[in-house]
């Protein structure tokens, strides 16, 4: 492949294809109903995704799963891309094709994902094959390499490359030794023929002889320096040869450990490495696939057994070379010791690099709390270290013990700074897996000692880590190759307390996302970009509830750290770690992330099912919530989370105004109910309370909200005699916004909104033209915020579990005539006149 197309992404390679070879390439998309369009700009993240994980010929209920996050995923990148165009003209059209794409594929793959899976490796491969065609075109079409997206059998191929010339060195080595062999032989008959010529020199031996033996003698000595002859010139040949053997076997193990070592860097220091980051960024909600850890096992053994082999190979020349030692020609560098060195070196890189985390413990550590982590030797099943099974033993260390770690061998921290209980163990083989592993089931993180508090740094903003070690043997004997392993797990922060596990997770959360590979520990940028940082909210808030931030959710985030409007373009702001989870937001005493976590937090426990549905708005402003609602009908509501209380969420809904003397078309308010909070929905659910409110009718824009919530509901309406006698009750949510100078709307059979006409079947009124002292629109804003609940008049449950009667206990008369006069009595003075002027008969 040409130099210059190397680290290019496919696409970028394919728009410089000839143009026959891109109408091919435009042909292939729009017959798979994936419009060009889509290639184009989705390119890097279509090309990001892991295809080649996805069996789709014979798919795992885990290969579905994976299938159906990436069809989801596309589909709200289409429709987010969208909403983020411009809107000029010359982007209108793009805007509705995306729309339309998006619209289809839910349609079309949202029960069916793994054939969108199918089509787009189908296309990806045809590109590669173009691509390989144009690039290559003295190739052959048996050598067009595997497509990128497939990694498994490209990685296996080139190991299998690997290994044939791997072969191809065994074959050199032993043809080298049956040459030594027979070199030995003709070397040990040259020295029986040199110990027969001096014998026949002897002058004592030929006293002995008549002169006919003599004679005789001296005829067999002159055939045996003949024979004496021959046999230095064969040995002087074989000499020769033997030395270019092994030149020519030093020159192909030095070839074949320049490709193992390139094959170790692939496995270890990329896909490994890459494991290892996806593993990171799954601690902060990404969708991870633990089984590609199968893949790298397999990828590594492999790798490793090659190395091994190729290691004997080079002590088996060594012991050749000792045992014949031959002078090299001048000019030739002995290189054995060398290769023997360089292999040892690739075999302990991938030996100790091996030695992972596989399931990282907590990385919010609670000290005296049980916690669990799996450690795993990827070439434990090989090179017989499963055989005598070693010890691993946990410490936790801090941060500058980490990095002192990681500045060389043998630097080991003396003392940890905690004490872990049940932190040392065997690795176990599993034999039908072929892993040789360790799960610490039962860790206690007993004490811990931190570190001098710097400058405005919390307790919760200091990382630890734990540091697992073993150590083992490998080779015939015991000191032959003696191997001291270990590993860290990713950052972990230390509370005592539950109120600390906020901002605990924000710093486990910009360090997981914004950590640099190959950093020193815990380094981490003090400022990100806002779009990176939106990422990352955006996916932790999708692995909690189940549903993402839309693209106006994402907008009213950036105006609460930067101010302005959701119209604004937030792009290229940056967001220090202060601004944050540091420092407070304006006239707020809570930080942004603290605001942020305890609305994810409430949405997972209480909310996630009308979330997920897209039920809930959530993240928009009370002015742009009224803006909304202004130009419904009446009875229309939607939920929203709290500015000003964390944690709560607040139902803004739209109502008449009461106070409005028009007959025909009165003005209209909007009200914000007092959020309801975590404690609020363990007494009531949320679709309960929605349900008995009557002033609600249509979830915004024109849901009935029994369509939207009855789903949601808990609670039977059903009321029966129990055994023992009593009727059932239940809890009730009541909100009279009648005495709040305003007009409830009638709960009756309300009639479903149309399009552009008013309850009143006349045009609404336009904010121009209606008078209002505090907004000057036709909007009447009731803000009930800033209210509790219990202290305004007809707000609240029907009654509590303080005050239930059995029923034939009450006199019906005298408990409504009491419950009218403690309703007069607790009504504030400027709602007296209302209630005076009442009709008697209400």
């Amino acid at each position: 492949m040409k130099i210059e197309n190397q680290g290019m992404s496919i696409w970028a390679r394919t728009q410089k294809l000839p143009q026959d070879k891109l109408k091919h390439v435009s042909n292939l998309y729009e017959g798979s109903q994936i419009p060009i369009e889509v290639r184009h700009y989705f390119a890097e993240w279509i090309e990001e995704q892991p295809w080649g994980q996805i069996d789709e010929n014979n798919p795992s209920q885990q290969d579905q799963m994976f299938a159906q996050q990436i069809v989801q995923k596309l589909i709200e990148e289409l429709e987010n891309r969208a909403m983020e165009l411009p809107q000029q003209n010359q982007y209108f059209l793009l805007r509705l094709k995306f729309q339309d794409v998006a619209n289809q594929f839910r349609t079309q793959y949202s029960q069916n994902p793994m054939e969108l899976v199918q089509i787009f490796k189908r296309n990806l491969a045809m590109e590669e094959t173009l691509l390989h065609q144009h690039e290559n075109p003295d190739a052959s079409p048996i050598e067009a390499p595997m497509p990128a997206f497939d990694k498994d059998k490209l990685i296996m191929a080139k190991i299998d490359g690997v290994g044939a010339k791997v072969n191809d060195s065994d074959k050199l080595v032993k043809e080298l030794t049956q040459k030594q062999e027979v070199f030995t032989i003709n070397y040990q008959k040259q020295l029986q023929i040199n110990s027969q010529i001096n014998q026949t020199q002897s002058e004592r031996y030929l006293a002995t002889l008549s002169p006919e033996e003599i004679q005789r003698v001296t005829e067999a000595r002159k055939t045996l320096e003949k024979q004496k002859k021959d046999f230095e010139t064969v040995l002087s040949k074989g000499a020769q040869t033997i030395i270019s053997a092994r030149l020519e076997i030093a020159d192909t193990l030095s070839k074949n450990f320049d490709d193992l070592e390139e094959v170790r860097q692939l496995v270890v220091d990329q896909e490994l490495i890459d494991w290892k980051r996806k593993q990171q960024l799954a601690g902060n909600g990404a969708p991870f696939n633990p089984s590609l850890l199968e893949n790298l096992q397999k990828w590594v053994e492999s790798t490793v057994d090659l190395v091994w082999r190729s290691r004997q190979q080079v002590l088996k020349l060594e012991g050749l070379c000792s045992r014949i030692p031959l002078q090299l020609p001048d000019g030739k560098e002995d290189v054995v010791s060398k290769l023997n060195n360089k292999i040892t070196g690739i075999l302990s890189s991938i030996v100790t690099s091996t030695f992972i985390v596989e399931h990282q413990p907590p990385q919010v550590l609670k000290r005296d709390s049980r916690f669990s982590a799996r450690v795993r030797l990827l070439v434990g099943g090989r090179l017989t270290i499963h055989l005598t099974p070693p010890t691993v033993t946990a410490s936790i260390i801090s941060e500058a013990q980490a990095k002192l770690l990681l500045r060389g061998p043998n630097r080991h921290p003396d003392n940890c700074c905690g004490k872990i209980l049940n932190n040392s163990g065997l690795m176990e083989f599993h034999q039908q897996k072929g892993e040789l592993s360790i799960e610490f089931r039962n860790m206690i993180l007993k004490s811990i000692k931190r570190a001098e508090k710097r400058g405005t740094e919390a307790v919760t903003e200091e990382k630890f880590c734990i540091l697992f070690q073993s150590s083992f043997h490998l080779g015939m004997t015991v000191n032959e190759l003696q191997f001291e392993v270990w590993t860290i797990s990713l950052p972990v922060v230390v509370t005592v307390h539950g109120n600390q596990e906020c901002n605990a997770v924000a710093t486990v959360l910009w360090d997981n996302q914004f950590s640099e590979p190959g950093r020193m520990p815990f380094v981490v940028p003090e400022q990100v970009p806002w779009p990176e940082l939106v990422k990352m909210l955006d996916v932790k808030f999708r692995s909690l509830t189940e549903r993402g931030l839309t693209h106006e959710n994402k907008q009213y985030l950036a105006t609460k750290l930067f101010g302005g409007t959701i119209d604004d373009n937030f792009s290229s702001k940056m967001v220090s770690w202060s601004a944050f989870n540091r420092d407070p937001l304006p006239n707020r005493s809570h930080t942004f992330w603290e605001w942020f976590y305890q609305a994810m937090k409430l949405t997972k426990e209480h909310l996630r099912g009308p979330w997920k549905e897209g039920f809930i708005n959530g993240f928009i402003s009370k002015q742009d919530s009224q803006r909304l609602l202004e130009k419904c009908h009446l009875g229309t509501f939607l939920l929203r989370f709290s500015d000003n209380f964390i944690g709560g969420i607040t139902i803004a809904w739209l109502a008449e105004d009461r106070n409005d003397s028009s007959s025909f078309c009165r003005k209209k308010q909007i009200w914000n109910l007092q959020p309801f909070s975590a404690k609020d929905f363990q007494i009531l659910g949320l679709a309960e309370r929605i349900n008995d409110l009557p002033q609600l009718h249509f979830l915004y824009p024109d849901i009935p909200k029994q369509a939207a919530f009855a789903r949601f509901m808990t609670q039977t309406t059903h009321h029966t005699a129990t055994a023992d006698g009593y009727v059932q009750h239940k809890i009730q949510m009541r909100c009279d916004t009648a005495d709040m100078n305003g007009s409830p709307v009638a709960s009756e059979n309300p009639q479903t909104p149309q399009p552009g006409i008013s309850d009143h079947d006349s045009p609404l009124m336009s904010p121009s033209n209606a008078v209002n002292s505090t907004t000057g629109d036709g909007t009447n804003y009731m803000d009930m915020d800033q209210y509790d609940l219990q202290e305004l008049p007809g707000i609240g449950m029907d009654y509590t579990a303080d005050n239930v009667f059995e029923l034939n206990d009450i006199n019906l008369s005298n408990f409504l005539v009491e419950a009218a006069m403690n309703f007069s009595n607790n009504v504030p003075s400027n709602l007296n006149g209302n209630i005076s002027n009442m009709d008697s008969s209400t």
